[in-house]
């Protein structure tokens, strides 16, 4: 990918910042989705998490799992969507506003001298 964008541009005649942005090659979502279904931590989860709330008492097991398994995804879909609706109308506010600059760095700041300062003054055991 960098050789390809090196390539590109050293055989275009208009300067780097006057080249055109590239379309993505597949939707996010779907990048997005993909990601998630083939990630192996994501199985791990499942397989160790859920199987604590499944009563083998209760009726079939693997409906259960399954079950347990959907309404943990859908409730995670749930709070993905809700940050994706917040995500472009903050940007754009946080992106505009020089004082949030200023002050999140501020407190990103405090906070690292902060834990710094915890860790140089805590005890070793």
């Amino acid at each position: 990918m960098i050789l390809d964008a090196r390539k590109e541009n050293t055989t275009t005649s208009l300067p780097p910042d006057e080249l055109a942005p590239a379309k993505p090659s597949r939707n996010p979502l779907w990048q997005g989705v993909a990601t998630e279904v083939l990630n192996p931590k994501t199985a791990l989860f499942f397989l160790s998490f859920i199987p604590q709330f499944v009563n083998r008492s209760s009726g079939h097991v693997f409906l259960q799992f399954v079950l347990l398994g959907t309404i943990s995804v859908c409730l995670n879909t749930c709070a993905d969507l809700i940050v994706i609706m917040l995500a472009h109308p903050l940007g754009k506010r946080i992106r505009s506003s020089a004082t949030f600059r200023r002050r999140q760095r501020t407190a990103t700041g405090a906070i690292m001298i902060g834990l710094g300062t915890y860790l140089a003054t805590s005890e070793g055991k």
